[in-house]
């Protein structure tokens, strides 16, 4: 139960007592009144004083019904101010125990993060990033100083995401989210100088993860690169560029967007070769991969050289990345095949 909901369930509880302590009094006020002839004043003091059992003294010439009612006013005062009580109680001690049992559930889960990815920021483009890590089934954390951003996005997918409430610029804030144990931290914050202070504090704490920031001013690029990002993506440029080619050449745009934003089955992707891989010292002519697996090779990757469109002489060896093309469940098979 979130503090919202609490809120709401508590506000409508109170209400229903009011009503019910209303229509208590209104029952003793006119009975007393048109029953036993008291005048309103004293027939409301009376009923007050009943329903709270304070126990002063009964007014004269109480008839037998009058004793009665009275003492059925007073088991269903008593009532209703247990229930009151109770109700709002519950739903107090309801909500702040579910809040220690979310927030013992979150913290257990970062615990047991490794070679995970923290997520600095959950508005629109951190959103955009948390859907494809999703999709790619990594594990990671988000950071965000906005509650209500997690909450979105935390509520729009049935997984248990785990998350911090802070400021991504302290250390304190990155060593919770495990980042001396991350692979990568991908910081998606729209103030660029902020993600200039996220990028130093994480590369200070980890000096091997990689480090993607977002960047809103080009010109902010080189800072961003000196505080020690690995890749910085310029958001604006990109979209104007994509644009321009959506005019200019939009069937390769069209095609490239289906590995890109399209079809979750398509995808290029990069696979290293695993050592003792049963692929190693073979030429990609002898392992047939478009006619076994469905996939194509369009470059591979060799000690920091890029080989575009290697031919079917090409050898395999231990340490390259192939950058493979073709569908999901493709690739993935052919991944199980290298590792034999």
């Amino acid at each position: 139960m979130n503090r919202e909901n609490i809120e709401k369930t508590l506000l409508k509880q109170i209400a229903f007592f009011s009503i019910l302590i209303v229509i208590v009094l209104l029952l003793g006020v006119l009975y007393y009144h048109y029953f036993e002839g008291l005048p309103f004043v004293d027939a409301f003091f009376f009923t007050a004083i009943t329903i709270s059992t304070v126990g002063y003294t009964m007014p004269e010439n109480l008839s037998e019904t009058g004793r009665l009612f009275t003492s059925f006013l007073i088991f269903l005062g008593v009532s209703v101010v247990l229930y009151g009580v109770s109700t709002v109680t519950a739903i107090i001690v309801e909500g702040k125990l579910s809040n220690y049992m979310k927030e013992r559930r979150n913290r257990k889960m970062i615990s047991k993060l490794k070679d995970h990815i923290i997520v600095v920021g959950a508005g629109k483009t951190g959103q955009y990033v948390i859907g494809e890590l999703i999709r790619e089934k990594e594990n990671f954390v988000i950071i965000d100083l906005n509650e209500e951003n997690i909450n979105k996005v935390v509520e729009g997918y049935n997984i248990s995401i785990p998350y911090i409430v802070g400021d991504a610029a302290e250390e304190d804030i990155l060593l919770e989210a495990g980042v001396t144990k991350a692979k990568a931290l991908i910081t998606t914050l729209p103030e660029d100088h902020v993600n200039v202070f996220v990028v130093l504090s994480a590369r200070t704490l980890n000096p091997t993860m990689t480090i993607i920031s977002k960047v809103t001013d080009v010109a902010s690029i080189r800072k961003l690169i000196y505080a020690g990002a690995t890749t910085v993506v310029a958001a604006a440029e990109i979209a104007g560029t994509r644009m321009a080619r959506l005019t200019t050449r939009p069937d390769s745009v069209n095609f490239l967007d289906l590995f890109a934003f399209g079809n979750e089955s398509y995808r290029i992707e990069e696979v290293k070769i695993p050592p003792k891989s049963s692929i190693i010292s073979k030429k990609l002519s002898e392992l047939q991969l478009s006619k076994k697996f469905k996939i194509m090779v369009v470059a591979a990757l060799r000690k920091g050289e890029n080989i575009f469109g290697p031919d079917g002489d090409f050898e395999i060896l231990e340490d390259d990345s192939l950058m493979i093309m073709g569908r999901k469940e493709d690739i993935e098979k052919f991944k199980e095949f290298a590792k034999l």
